[in-house]
């Protein structure tokens, strides 16, 4: 069903009212999310789903039970909080338990689109007949997805406190393939806006890739001067922000634990040109005002000129290290220069440059290294110039040591990752050094 504010505060009213725990919390998501695949060259699948759910948290002391249904008559309403009560009743007590917040302040962030949220089949359907007709003059192979979507998320407990927040998204990404299988390209991008989207200039994008990619030189594998494309850098920044977590700084189990004990923040340990944020009323990446255990989200500066200003504090750990907790953040950005990433090829001597990184996994959380692979458009360039395609490598290097060793950006622009494709990212193409351990026969 597709649910207005005053539908959400009519359900979440209904449901504190039939509750009879001390404590009882209410989340409520309802939308609609729609999709269309193609590849080679012709669509494969379309889907389209309108769906609502609930979840119902009630609470005896410390002892809590959730929940949930995916309709809201009374009757349903009612066997959902006598159910989440039930198994509060026989749960555990929760050592971690915090009680619900009180009344909050959220601010209004305009982040629907009515137009995205409500996209007919024909549009989508448009958007991947512009890929599938630019990859048939080009003879060349095309596979992609987009996605529209548009929903309302709403909270609410018994201590008062009420918010809501709507959101659309829109994603798009296209991978071409040469015919004789030897060159691939890739874009991709998410937003929240359809008419943002320049579905053609993405495909030409990918097909160009592809044709430039073919038949890579192979170079051995060590450490090189790199360009990441703001895709690449995207899944550094996010991958970087699993880390920064306060609690498992303080216990000693990550990057950002102190020797001795405590955290790193206040440290410097990333180059005096890398500040990372976060700003969920930023119209380039909005996001919801409130994370779903209530906070208020809020613009926060996590790395300032290299140096940790602030990590993640959930309540129950800022509570006992008497700190201010922190919302999940909705967004991430990290500040650039100027320029573009053509002007960061003109100015680079030697190095490679990267399309984008894929299948990035942890090999040591304790130090952020991780492993992955170049995919779809790795370019040798010299003297300012690309000169060539090179064959993928597999990569095995940290974003701490990455961003450490910036000597330049771009301005920051919108980006998507290949590993983080549907979170609003802001971040600008870099300049750095990066450790390639082995070759891929990928392309």
């Amino acid at each position: 069903m597709s649910l207005s504010p005053d539908d959400a505060r009519r359900i979440v009213d209904k449901v504190l009212a039939l509750s009879r725990a001390e404590e009882t919390s209410v989340v409520l998501n309802g939308g609609r999310d729609a999709n269309i695949r193609f590849a080679r060259n012709e669509v494969t699948t379309s889907g389209d789903v309108t769906d609502s759910n609930l979840t119902v948290r009630c609470s005896f002391g410390a002892r809590t039970g959730t929940a949930m249904v995916n309709q809201f008559d009374d009757a349903t309403l009612e066997r959902c909080a006598r159910q989440a009560e039930e198994i509060a009743r026989f749960a555990p007590e929760d050592p971690e338990h915090v009680p619900a917040l009180g009344p909050q302040a959220y601010a209004a962030i305009a982040a629907h689109d009515e137009a995205t949220a409500s996209l007919a089949p024909e549009r989508r359907a448009e958007l991947a007949g512009k890929a599938i007709a630019l990859a048939r003059v080009k003879k060349v192979t095309v596979a992609g997805f987009a996605t529209s979507s548009g929903g309302l998320t709403a909270i609410g407990n018994s201590k008062g406190l009420f918010g809501h927040h709507r959101q659309s998204r829109v994603t798009f990404s296209a991978t071409a393939r040469t015919a004789d299988g030897t060159g691939s390209g890739w874009a991709g991008v998410n937003g929240e806006r359809w008419s943002d989207l320049d579905a053609q200039g993405l495909a030409e994008r990918a097909v160009d890739k592809a044709f430039r990619s073919a038949g890579a030189r192979e170079l051995a594998p060590g450490t090189y001067t790199v360009i990441l494309e703001p895709s690449a850098v995207a899944d550094l920044l996010v991958f970087f922000g699993f880390g920064m977590d306060a609690r498992s700084a303080d216990e000693g189990r990550s990057f950002f634990s102190k020797k001795g004990g405590g955290n790193r923040i206040g440290e410097k340990i990333l180059s005096d040109k890398v500040t990372m944020s976060t700003d969920p009323a930023d119209p380039r990446a909005p996001g919801a005002p409130f994370a779903t255990d209530g906070l208020p989200t809020r613009k926060m500066a996590f790395i300032e000129d290299g140096v940790v200003r602030n990590l993640f504090y959930s309540r129950f750990w800022a509570r006992k290290q008497e700190k201010e907790p922190t919302a999940q953040p909705q967004n991430a950005l990290m500040k650039g220069a100027a320029g573009s990433v053509e002007d960061l090829v003109k100015d680079t001597k030697k190095g490679l440059l990267v399309t984008r990184l894929w299948y990035i996994r942890f090999v040591d959380p304790q130090t952020l290294l991780f492993t992955g692979l170049t995919r779809d458009g790795l370019f040798l360039v010299e003297n300012g110039a690309v000169r060539s395609a090179v064959k993928n490598f597999r990569w095995n290097d940290s974003p701490v040591s990455i961003f450490s060793k910036i000597e330049a950006m771009s301005r920051e622009v919108r980006a998507r990752g290949s590993e983080s494709e549907d979170f609003a990212v802001v971040c600008p193409a870099i300049r750095t050094r990066m450790a390639f351990t082995s070759l891929s026969d990928a392309v």
